[in-house]
């Protein structure tokens, strides 16, 4: 498959998971856009440790750390500083609002974004037909669109702190079935 293949398929996921989250984490008072990056990007951090097969009997919710996450997590946080930037942002690593790297501001826990999220993320993999590692991709461009997108309720360098500590946060954590 070609550069151009590969990016119109990574574009075509990014807008199914767009969509798909808008859609199943709705709300009747609408959408949280703390809750609806997080868990984007716990997606996108949860479909790249699918890529690394580690043992499928550890434990969901455990914490794991490995050369994996380190090499790999920091590919998802730079693609979403690329969405961000080709949207007209000039957010980076260093100007984020680190006060928002955490999951205190997520109406849902790790577990709850997965489940909520995690079925409809797997089954577009299996349908499209996208590797893990694509679809985390897909994925993170969505949580940079998201990002973007919400900047009317949340600053861009506080959605993108929330992105950073979501992708870290999937990358090195067990999923849950």
């Amino acid at each position: 498959m070609d550069n151009d293949d590969n990016n119109k398929k990574l574009l075509s996921a990014a807008e199914f998971y767009n969509n798909t989250a808008r859609k199943l984490l709705a709300t009747e008072r609408g959408l949280h856009a703390e809750t609806l990056i997080t868990s984007v990007a716990r997606m996108a951090g949860t479909l790249m440790y699918i890529n690394f097969d580690f043992d499928k009997n550890i434990k969901p919710g455990t914490t794991v750390l490995s050369e994996h996450a380190n090499l790999h997590g920091p590919k998802l946080m730079e693609l979403m500083f690329v969405t961000l930037r080709q949207l007209g942002h000039k957010v980076t690593e260093e100007n984020l609002n680190k006060d928002y790297a955490s999951s205190k501001f997520s109406q849902l826990n790790f577990q709850e974004s997965c489940q909520r999220l995690a079925p409809f993320f797997i089954k577009y993999c299996e349908v499209a037909p996208l590797s893990f590692r694509d679809a985390a991709l897909g994925a993170a461009i969505a949580t940079g669109i998201l990002v973007h997108d919400c900047r009317e309720v949340l600053a861009v360098e506080n959605g993108a702190a929330l992105a950073v500590y979501g992708f870290v946060e999937g990358t090195k954590t067990a999923p849950y079935p």
